[in-house]
């Protein structure tokens, strides 16, 4: 991996202000002749429209474009036709980019310190009229994308790092062979046996460096009010040189934006809080968002060809692509972009973004979308997303929200030269890809069309002008330029519309593409001068009432409720009758004026084509909710999948259109002979060819076969298939996959679920040219009846799990059981109920957000990748009964790790060994009802290294007594039956990565048939629940062992002086902790874990609060220690304790070497626990000794030694404290800290001396070495004071950098020993990693949690 420190030589980029250009968007390029076909404009009528309203080009217009954020830099987002800033803000919903500048500070001597400790020189040029600073701290890393930090760090590591650290590992390796040749392999001079350690602890620690992920550059942030906006600074000099970085206002009021460094390009503007504690940092977290803007709205001037739809449009940008989940959409960032589409006054909304949903047409995000079209007029234009070519495969909100407005994918045969490069003649049709209706609710899902492929600006972060992408991602902002312009011309005439009107004049004069089913299209291609024409006669004549929302369309089918008729299964027997309600909604109706629903009549012509349904012919339609019969007959329907709508024609003015829809999809599947389905296919370039199976009710898995003979070399095929379960998405149901080019003949194997429909779509690719190929496709039906989900307990004797065949054909079966995944359940450490802040108080609901804080300790013992759950809530995004769930997981010293939300199975993180705190932040208005999830449990999944295989038996019998049966070979006849029985599995076979908890479970899956493509996807679920189990000896290691004598009353005194003694380390007062040691002293004066104890207590003081009289003790408590312990004998026991030895047998060895007696054995056995006390306390006795003893050894030397090692900042951290004190080069309080270490050093020397008369400064540092080796976590930071005594920085700095991560993994701060390191890397001129470990200082040792 790679390294990263502050490039000091950045060129300062420049700032860009409305008011003053001091530097320019990149260069336009001038007119060129293909201008013209980047972006589609022909086929909606867009350029006509234009033409003949050249003002309607979107002017007075704001469209928000909620998506991955907008780069306010680019040529086409500077200004709007009539010469206005483009871009209207631009801002960051996630909450990915913010910082907390709660922190103040006030200017002495010109200087401010920040959080990370740096002084910031504050420029005379800056205006402050309260003299008060908000400071923060941002790691550079955390506003790049994946992308961009990839970039920036594989050229630092080619341009800077690596020639730098090559360098200094060559020179480091030169110096060893130097040594080695100079003084050979002995050598009767210590200095030398030093000297060769240090020379090659330099190669190590360089080598070990060179794969230390690059962690990038930490920037303080600096905020204040100059008393006309909020200003930002970020320190990109990294050194305090604030005059070198940019000053940047807010960027609603000054429209500044510049770039964080020359060499990432990556453009940031800011927001502030009102009170200055909030900073928002705001970056794009995608490409997607700039080049959806282009397409809507982008104006270039000087060449009118390339613009968007609608140049005259300003621009909000709102990003709701976290930067934490790769630019996935949360709840909380569209939340908050709705409430700011609502402050703001937005008229048009683009939103190229969805995902599949379980619920459709609910949840908290679907209410506050709704309530934002329903009650501020917003025309929402959506993506029905790229899920195709199969049915029922649109998303939320785009193809399933009421009011919003679903755009699919069209692609013209015009486009595919320039903008694919494809020559060969292609037909326009829907791309395949291009999610289709029917919602699972019934509604048609698509409702527009418009062209899906463009050339448009990207950030500069890109490295290019231009880019094209293609999707229902692009015909989204298509379609709400084209609206936009509509709107722009309404406004012009003074013409108030409506969601409501404007979405009814726009598909009743939209075009119907031919031979494109319905499901694709909806009604059709935009056209919008038509639209615009009809929209203007209806609003000019007040044909509706302004606060009229919708026609809500609510269909009964017994117990099931939907928005329109939906048959997958039909019943051909008769038809199937539904009840079908219509209702206009008005806006406010049931709190506000509701004269224009008293007034509302409307007779209504219901018409429909299909003669498969039947309804009323008339309806008199009033301000409820009026219910009409209809009926489907699906024996009359044609084989596949037909649309039908019943209308609601206005008697009134027939020639509005439909004034309501009531949508009918019904599905009739083909029947499968025995087991087998075959069809003929027509492979026609972009065409879907859909065949609907009936899954015979056995049916538990297929092998779907595609043949093509005549095919071209390069031809690909898609093959998507679906069937549909209720409240589940299709993406849970379906399979995808590209067959081809290679052979002529593919399978594919896929579950299926007896008695429900299947689709079998396939698509041949639509770039391969107007001649058709021929394709067979077969489905092969297979089955095996089993449980769909399986519970087995830890340590039952067996469990019976009961199969049979299909009814059709003999099978062979190779039954298993494999464990993939331990579950382990979590309760909150604590959980906290808060109101957040002005960001989250909606202005459509007038509710108040609340977040639920829960927080979570997790213990990973190796290296183990999890993903988050929290139960019935992380399953759903927009359907989600609360607004958002979002999780941050923290290292030691809260460091950020990652971040997980919605859809568990996404966000995997791969945790080290070590202690991590999770927070999970839930969100919701109601207060009482976060309170009631204050004790959610935290499922955390951990990936099994291996998987865990669960024994099966032929009888109940044999898996009592652990005898598995091998099925090698066994086949089941058809219908026929057998029962299998799961054994336990043994408990050393059992994770031991994370601890299971209570209500912990493993998590696999059961498979019978032997075909391992088939066995693949036809699994049960295996829930394998852990049961609480006492450890216990493995078998053949049973011991016997001395028989221990305690009574009660011994075990109480021992209980109530053990409650004692560990209070004298818990007392932070050291007046009451220095009695009350003495006070436990006089009861137990010799007891080693009381005098152990003070003396990590005094160890772990600060410099600064240390006393002569403290060190004189703390030397007398250690010398006490030894003389108690006596070290030669506990040396000589455990010469004769071998680790797997038992306690009989060191008795024995004992007794032999100090020729004891049997009489003597019983007193022998007591003693052997002791031993081990003794030894610890040794240790700590020595190490204290010598690490006072170093400490003198550094402050005598002449070396630049780290003012953290020299002055005991790191000495707290051998002794247990959480914290050192990370002390500087130019501290405040040097000279004082001179002062005392002297006199401390005196006292050192004396005591020292008293212990040991012939001490001469490192006698207790290699007495420690008898006990420990040099770099054991207990030894290595007092070897790391020994080495830079000498001045061997190459040992100090890998003793070093090896604490330091100890400390991390535990939960202690390690920012004394990362400071030093630095100080040492620089020292030695290796200041790529000086750098490296001064960021590291920084990220890895947090004052508080990244926020939410």
């Amino acid at each position: 991996m790679e390294y990263f420190y502050p490039i000091f030589d950045f060129q300062r980029p420049k700032v860009t202000t409305r008011q003053k250009m001091s530097s320019t968007p990149p260069e336009i390029v001038p007119q060129q002749p293909l201008d013209a076909l980047l972006l589609n404009k022909t086929d909606t009528e867009q350029e006509m429209f234009l033409t003949k309203y050249p003002t309607y080009d979107g002017r007075d217009i704001i469209i928000a474009i909620l998506d991955t954020g907008v780069d306010p830099s680019l040529p086409g987002m500077q200004v709007t036709t009539t010469g206005e800033r483009k871009m209207f803000d631009v801002i960051d919903c996630s909450g990915a980019g913010d910082v907390d500048t709660s922190a103040t500070r006030t200017v002495k001597d010109k200087t401010i310190e920040g959080i990370s400790g740096r002084k910031l020189t504050i420029p005379d040029k800056w205006t402050n009229p309260t003299g008060v600073y908000h400071v923060g701290l941002k790691p550079i890393f955390e506003l790049y994308t994946k992308g961009v930090k990839s970039r920036v760090v594989s050229e630092r590591k080619e341009d800077v790092v690596g020639p730098s650290h090559n360098l200094a590992a060559a020179e480091a390796l030169k110096e060893l062979v130097a040594h080695e040749k100079d003084v050979g392999g002995t050598s009767e001079k210590t200095s030398d046996k030093w000297t060769r350690e240090d020379l090659a602890c330099k190669v190590d620690f360089l080598k070990s460096m060179a794969s230390v992920s690059d962690i990038g550059p930490v920037a303080d942030i600096i905020t204040w009010h100059d008393g006309d906006v909020w200003r930002v600074c970020i320190d990109t000099s990294f050194r305090g040189r604030l005059g070198m970085c940019n000053v940047l206002g807010t960027f609603r009021e000054t429209g500044d934006y510049a770039c964080l460094t020359d060499k990432d390009s990556v453009v940031y503007t800011v927001r502030v809080s009102p009170d200055g504690n909030l900073t928002e940092i705001v970056v794009p977290s995608g490409a997607h968002g700039s080049h959806v803007a282009g397409i809507a709205a982008a104006n270039y001037p000087d060449n009118p060809q390339k613009n968007g739809l609608a140049p005259g449009a300003k621009i909000l940008s709102l990003n709701i692509g976290d930067h934490r989940l790769a630019a996935m959409e949360t709840g909380q960032a569209m939340t908050r972009a709705f409430n700011m589409c609502a402050e703001l006054n937005v008229d048009v909304i683009n939103m190229s973004f969805g995902e599949g949903t379980h619920l459709p047409d609910v949840g908290r995000v679907i209410e506050e979308a709704r309530r934002l079209i329903d009650r501020k007029d917003v025309i929402y234009v959506c993506s029905a997303g790229n899920q195709g070519p199969a049915l029922s495969t649109v998303g939320a909100p785009g193809g399933t929200t009421t009011g919003v407005i679903g755009i699919g994918a069209y692609l013209t045969s015009e486009s595919a030269d320039t903008l694919y490069g494809v020559y060969k003649p292609v037909d326009s049709n829907i791309y395949p890809w291009s999610s289709r209706g029917p919602c699972q609710d019934g509604k048609l899902g698509v409702s527009l069309v418009a062209p899906a492929a463009a050339f448009a600006g990207v950030p500069q972060y890109c490295r290019q002008s231009m880019q094209m992408m293609n999707g229902t991602s692009m015909s989204s902002p298509n379609a709400a330029g084209n609206v936009a312009c509509m709107l722009s011309g309404l406004k012009q005439l003074d013409l108030k519309w409506t969601p409501y009107t404007v979405r009814m004049a726009l598909e009743n004069t939209a075009f119907p593409l031919p031979n494109v089913d319905a499901f694709s299209q909806g009604q059709g291609m935009i056209k919008i001068a038509t639209a615009f024409d009809k929209l203007s006669e209806i609003l000019m004549n007040k044909v509706f009432p302004s606060r009229l929302t919708h026609f809500e369309v609510k269909v009964a089918d017994h117990c099931k409720k939907s928005k329109g008729i939906y048959i997958r299964e039909p019943k051909l027997n008769g038809p199937q009758e539904f009840t079908v309600g219509i209702e206009p909604i008005f806006k406010n109706h049931q709190e506000d004026n509701n004269l224009p629903a008293i007034g509302f009549e409307k007779q209504v012509i219901l018409q429909s084509t299909a003669p498969w349904v039947s309804h009323p012919q008339t309806m008199f339609v009033v301000a409820q909710e009026r219910p009409i019969v209809v009926t489907v007959d699906a024996s009359k329907a044609p084989k596949g999948a037909s649309y039908a709508e019943i209308v609601g024609i206005d008697t009134a003015d027939p020639s509005l259109g439909p004034i309501f829809r009531i949508p009918v999809s019904i599905i009739v599947p083909e029947t499968v002979e025995v087991d087998r389905y075959t069809s003929k296919l027509v492979g026609k370039s972009g065409a879907p060819e859909r065949r609907f199976v009936q899954i015979p009710t056995w049916a538990t898995s297929a092998k779907i076969t595609l043949k093509s003979t005549n095919k071209d070399p390069m031809d690909r095929f898609t093959l998507h298939t679906v069937y549909i379960e209720d409240d589940k998405c299709s993406r849970n149901t379906e399979t995808q996959k590209i067959q081809g080019p290679v052979g002529c003949e593919w399978a594919k194997s896929i579950t299926v679920k007896g008695g429900k429909t299947l689709e079998a779509c396939v698509v041949r690719a639509w770039s391969r040219g107007q001649t058709p190929v021929d394709v067979d496709m077969t489905i092969d039906f297979f089955g095996v009846q089993k449980p769909s989900s399986i519970a087995l307990v830890h340590g039952s004797t067996n469990t019976p799990i009961r199969i049979q065949a299909a009814p059709t054909k003999s099978i062979d079966i190779a039954p298993s059981i494999s464990l993939t995944n331990l579950v382990v359940s979590l309760k909150p450490q604590s959980a906290k109920v808060e109101p957040l802040g002005a960001r989250d108080l909606f202005l459509t609901s007038g509710l108040q957000v609340n977040r639920l804080l829960l927080t979570y300790q997790l213990k990973v013992a190796k290296t183990s990748e999890v993903q988050l759950e929290l139960g019935g809530l992380t399953p759903y995004l927009y359907e989600s009964p609360v607004d958002c769930v979002l999780f941050q997981i923290f290292g030691a010293n809260k460091s950020y790790v990652g971040a997980a939300s919605s859809y568990p199975d996404r966000w995997t993180q791969k945790l080290e060994k070590g202690e991590y705190t999770i927070q999970a932040q839930v969100r919701y208005p109601d207060e009482q009802v976060l309170q009631g999830m204050k004790e959610l449990p935290l499922f955390v999944r951990v990936k099994l290294g291996s998987k865990v295989s669960v024994d099966l038996a032929a009888t109940a019998a044999d898996a009592s007594f652990g005898k598995d049966s091998k099925f090698t070979g066994k086949a089941l006849l058809p219908n026929q039956e057998m029962t299998l029985y799961a054994m336990s599995v043994s408990d050393d076979k059992l994770p031991k990565g994370i601890a299971p908890t209570s209500g912990s479970f493993l998590l696999g899956s059961f498979s019978a048939l032997k075909d391992s493509d088939l066995s693949a996807v036809d699994k049960s679920q295996v829930v394998y629940y852990l049961s609480e189990y006492s450890t216990r000896a493995a078998k053949g290691l049973s011991m016997v062992t001395v028989k221990k004598e305690k009574n009660q009353k011994d075990e109480m005194t021992e209980a109530i002086r053990d409650l004692e003694v560990s209070w004298v380390q818990k007392l932070t007062d050291e007046k009451a902790a220095k009695e009350f040691f003495e006070t436990c002293l006089q009861k137990y004066p010799d007891h080693l874990p009381l005098l152990t104890n003070r003396v990590k207590q005094l160890m772990q003081a600060k410099m600064a609060d240390q006393t002569e009289e403290n060190v004189q003790k703390t030397i007398e408590l250690c010398g006490k220690i030894l003389e108690l312990t006596k070290p030669n004998e506990v040396l000589q026991f455990l010469s004769v304790k071998q680790e797997h030895d038992d306690d009989l047998l060191t008795v024995e060895k004992w007794l032999v070497l100090t020729g004891g007696t049997e009489a003597q054995r019983k007193e022998c056995a007591k003693m052997i626990p002791m031993f081990n006390e003794r030894k610890n306390a040794i240790i700590i006795a020595l190490q204290t000794l010598a690490s006072l003893e170093q400490d003198r050894e550094m402050r005598k030397s002449s070396h630049n030694i780290p003012a953290s090692l020299r002055f005991g900042g790191v000495t707290p951290l051998i002794f247990g404290g959480k914290q050192g004190e990370v002390i500087g080069k130019k501290s405040d309080n040097q000279e004082e800290l001179k002062t005392k270490a002297e006199k401390i050093d005196a006292v050192v020397a004396e005591e020292l001396k008293k212990i040991d008369e012939n001490w001469n400064g490192s006698q207790f540092y290699v007495k420690l070495l008898v006990w420990l080796s040099a770099d054991d976590s207990k030894a290595a930071l007092v070897s790391a004071k020994h080495a830079a005594a000498l001045g061997q920085f190459g040992r100090c700095a890998k003793l070093l950098n090896k604490a330091g991560d100890e400390l991390k993994a535990s939960a202690t701060d390690s920012q004394a020993v990362d400071t030093s390191l630095s100080e040492i890397c620089e020292n030695l001129e290796w200041n790529h990693l000086s750098t490296h470990f001064k960021n590291m200082a920084l990220i890895k040792n947090r004052a508080s949690f990244r926020l939410f």
